[in-house]
C-alpha cells in the first residue's frame, strides 16, 4: 500500500515540477533576469507533458499551470499598482491578480491541450509552433488585447536574429523559439529520432542563415531631440491642478528643461512624457502658456501629454492626449490615445466587477482615440505612441505604414515603481523599433528613458528615478519594412495553418475510435 501511493505521489509529481519549471525558466528569461536563451529550452518540458498526457483536461492543467507560473512571476507588479494606485484593498487587489493571472493563463492550457492532440499525427510536431503563434496573435487581441511578453521578445537583444521581425513581426520569432523548443522535446521523447533530428538541424541552419547573411547596421544620426525624465511623483495626481499649487513643480521642470537645452540656433525637438501632472492643455489658463514658453524659449518643437477632451462632452469624456507645438508656440497636432489600459484609463465589464465603481474613482474614465496621427517636421515626419501602445505590434506598424518616420513613445512607468514592469515595457518598445526599422525616442516619466535605433539597440539612456535630460541623436528612416505594409501576415497564416492541422487531428481521431481501434495512449511519465 505504502509502494502504491509513493508511486502515485511520484506519478503526479513527475509533471507537475516539469511543467512549472516550463513556467519559471521562461520567467527567467526576461527582465530583470535576462536570462535569454532559456528561452531555447524553456518550453520543452511542458511540450514532453502535453505528449505523454493521454487525458486531454489534464493536459489543459498542466499548460494552465505552467502559465500560472509565468504570468505570476512576470506580472507581479499588478497587484502593487491595484493596492497602491487602484484605490483597492489588499483582498480586492489581490483578487484582480489573480484573475488576471488565470485568464491569461488559459492561453497556456489551450496550447497544452492542442499540442498534445496535434503530437499525435504523424506531421502533428510541424505544427506546434503554428498553434503557439496562433495563440499569441489571440491574446494580442481579445478582450481588448493584452501582448505583454510574447516569446519572441526573448530575442530583442540577438539583432542578427530580431532583424526577421521586419518581414514576420515578433511572431516570426516566437515561431523560431517554440520551434527549437519542439526540436528538443522531440529528442527526449526518442520519437522518430531521424525525423526529430533533422528538424533541428533545419532550424539551426536557418538560425546560422541569418546570422551569417547579416551585416552591422549604421545609422545617420543628423537630427537632434531633447529627452525630458521629469520623475514627477505619482501623488501629484490627487493634488489640486491650479496655478499657485502646481508652480513649484512648473518653475522645476522648466529650469531642467532650460538648462539643458536652452534657446536653440536650428529648431531641435524638445519631448515631456506622459506624467501624472495633467496638463490640461485646451482647458485651464495657465498650462497653454507654459507649454508655448518651453517651445518659444528653447526655439524647438515641443510634445507634450496632455489632458483634453471630447469636443462637446462638456468635460465628461477625456482623451490621454499628446499635443506637438512649434517653435512659434502654435499647436500642430494632437494625437488621442487609441488603445487604453484596462484598469488603468478604464474600467471593462463595469457591471460585473463588484469593485468598478471604486477603481473606476481613482483611475479615471478614459475615451479611446480614433485615429492614426502623423505629424509634419521641417526634415521629416513623426508619430507618438503613448504608453501602453508600445506593445501593440499591429497598431505601431501603422503609423510607420501612414508615413512616420520616427516613432516617439512618451509613458509614465511610474505607477511600477522599481519592477521589473518598466524593463519589460522597454524590451517591448525595442522590438518595434526593429519592426519599422525606426528609431524610437521614448521619453519616460520616472524611467526608462532612451533612444532606440532602428535594429533596437539601445544608443543611449537615463538612469532611472532622477530629473534629467537626455540629449538624443537620430535620423528619419523612410524605407517600409514587410511587416509595416502587411501587418499580422504571419500570426494569421499560423492560425490558418492551426485550425486545418486540429480539423484533420480530429478527423483522423474520429476514424480511428469508429474503427475500433481507439486512440493511442502514449506511455506515463511515471508510475507502473
Amino acid at each position: 500500500m505504502v509502494a502504491r501511493r509513493f508511486t502515485e505521489i511520484s506519478s503526479a509529481f513527475v509533471p507537475l515540477a516539469l511543467t512549472a519549471s516550463s513556467g519559471l525558466l521562461l520567467v527567467l528569461a526576461f527582465p530583470k533576469f535576462n536570462l535569454f536563451p532559456l528561452s531555447l529550452v524553456a518550453l520543452a518540458p511542458l511540450l514532453v507533458v502535453a505528449v505523454r498526457e493521454p487525458s486531454p483536461f489534464r493536459r489543459f492543467l498542466w499548460g494552465f499551470l505552467a502559465g500560472c507560473v509565468f504570468f505570476a512571476g512576470t506580472c507581479y507588479w499588478i497587484y502593487g499598482v491595484m493596492h497602491r494606485y487602484g484605490g483597492l484593498g489588499i483582498a480586492a487587489s489581490a483578487g484582480v491578480f489573480i484573475l488576471f493571472v488565470f485568464v491569461l493563463a488559459l492561453y497556456w492550457g489551450f496550447f497544452s491541450w492542442l499540442a498534445g492532440t496535434l503530437w499525435r499525427t504523424s506531421w502533428g510536431p510541424i505544427a506546434v509552433p503554428f498553434l503557439w503563434v496562433a495563440l499569441e496573435l489571440a491574446r494580442a487581441h481579445l478582450f481588448s488585447g493584452f501582448p505583454w511578453l510574447l516569446l519572441g521578445y526573448a530575442l530583442t537583444d540577438y539583432a542578427t536574429l530580431a532583424r526577421m521581425a521586419r518581414w514576420t513581426g515578433v511572431y516570426g520569432l516566437s515561431y523560431l523559439l517554440v520551434s527549437l523548443n519542439v526540436a528538443w522535446a522531440w529528442l527526449w521523447l526518442r520519437e522518430k529520432r531521424k525525423a526529430a533530428v533533422s528538424y533541428l538541424l533545419i532550424h539551426l541552419a536557418f538560425l546560422a542563415g541569418l546570422g551569417l547573411t547579416a551585416s552591422r547596421e549604421s545609422y545617420p544620426d543628423d537630427q537632434k531631440a531633447f529627452l525630458v525624465q521629469t520623475n514627477i511623483p505619482q501623488e501629484v495626481s490627487w493634488e489640486r491642478w491650479d496655478l499657485p499649487t502646481q508652480s513649484p513643480l512648473l518653475a522645476r521642470l522648466e529650469d531642467l528643461t532650460l538648462q539643458a537645452v536652452g534657446q536653440q540656433a536650428q529648431p531641435a525637438l524638445v519631448i515631456f512624457p506622459e506624467m501624472p501632472a495633467p496638463f490640461y492643455f485646451w482647458d485651464d489658463t495657465f498650462t497653454r502658456p507654459y507649454a508655448e514658453g518651453i517651445a518659444q524659449k528653447t526655439n524647438s518643437y515641443f510634445l507634450t501629454g496632455i489632458i483634453a477632451f471630447v469636443p462637446g462632452s462638456n468635460h465628461t469624456q477625456p482623451l490621454n492626449s499628446e499635443l506637438l507645438l512649434d517653435p512659434t508656440g502654435r499647436p500642430v497636432s494632437q494625437y488621442d490615445k487609441m488603445h487604453l489600459v484596462p484598469f488603468g484609463e478604464y474600467v471593462p465589464l463595469k457591471n460585473w466587477l463588484w469593485f468598478a465603481d471604486n477603481l473606476t474613482a481613482e483611475v479615471g474614465d478614459f475615451v479611446p482615440g480614433d485615429r492614426v496621427v502623423v505629424s509634419t517636421l521641417p526634415s521629416g515626419r513623426l508619430s507618438g505612441l503613448i504608453c501602453y501602445e508600445a506593445i501593440f505590434p499591429n497598431l505601431v506598424r501603422q503609423f510607420a505604414r501612414d508615413g512616420a518616420e520616427v516613432l516617439v513613445n512618451i509613458s509614465n512607468d511610474g505607477w511600477y515603481g522599481s519592477t521589473s514592469a518598466r524593463d519589460q515595457h522597454l524590451l517591448m518598445a525595442r522590438m518595434r523599433a526593429i519592426e519599422n526599422a525606426r528609431y524610437l525616442l521614448r521619453a519616460t516619466n520616472t524611467g526608462i528613458t532612451a533612444v532606440i535605433r532602428p535594429d533596437g539597440r539601445i544608443a543611449s539612456q537615463l538612469p532611472p528615478d532622477q530629473p534629467a535630460v537626455l540629449e538624443a541623436k537620430w535620423a528619419f528612416q523612410s524605407r517600409l519594412t514587410f511587416y509595416a505594409r502587411y501587418g499580422d501576415w504571419f500570426p494569421i497564416l499560423s492560425s490558418v495553418l492551426t485550425l486545418l492541422a486540429l480539423a484533420a487531428a480530429w478527423r483522423s481521431q474520429r476514424q480511428k475510435a469508429s474503427a475500433g481501434s481507439g486512440f493511442p495512449q502514449p506511455e506515463k511519465l511515471a508510475g507502473p
